[in-house]
């Protein structure tokens, strides 16, 4: 990350130096992230594909942590417990997520 200490004076005035710098570095980012969406907007299906799918993906995962974390969180502690014996077992995603939907079920 580059020191941006340097750019600001020392007096405290904030002299027209120091906030064109700003806008420089504002311009820059409007730039990459103007960049970025040209090239997402050319990727091939096959590319546009594979980052739907890593959404899709991070979001299950997002939610499952999610879900793990409220189940830790709020169910009793014997359903913890199990719960902690499973992973550790090393059960599967499937697994795990089907014992969290119990917990959270109640069954």
């Amino acid at each position: 990350m580059p020191d941006l200490t340097a750019a600001h004076s020392t007096n405290g005035q904030g002299d027209p130096a120091d906030r064109n710098g700003v806008r420089q570095t504002n311009s820059v980012r409007n730039e990459n992230a103007t960049s970025l969406n040209i090239e997402h907007n050319s990727d091939s299906p096959e590319r546009c594909q594979q980052i739907h799918q890593q959404e899709l993906d991070l979001n299950y995962y997002r939610k499952f942590l999610e879900e793990l974390f409220a189940v830790m969180r709020d169910a009793h502690s014997d359903s913890v417990a199990q719960l902690v014996l499973l992973i550790r077992s090393g059960a599967s995603n499937g697994e795990i997520h089907a014992a969290l939907q119990r917990v959270q079920n109640g069954s």
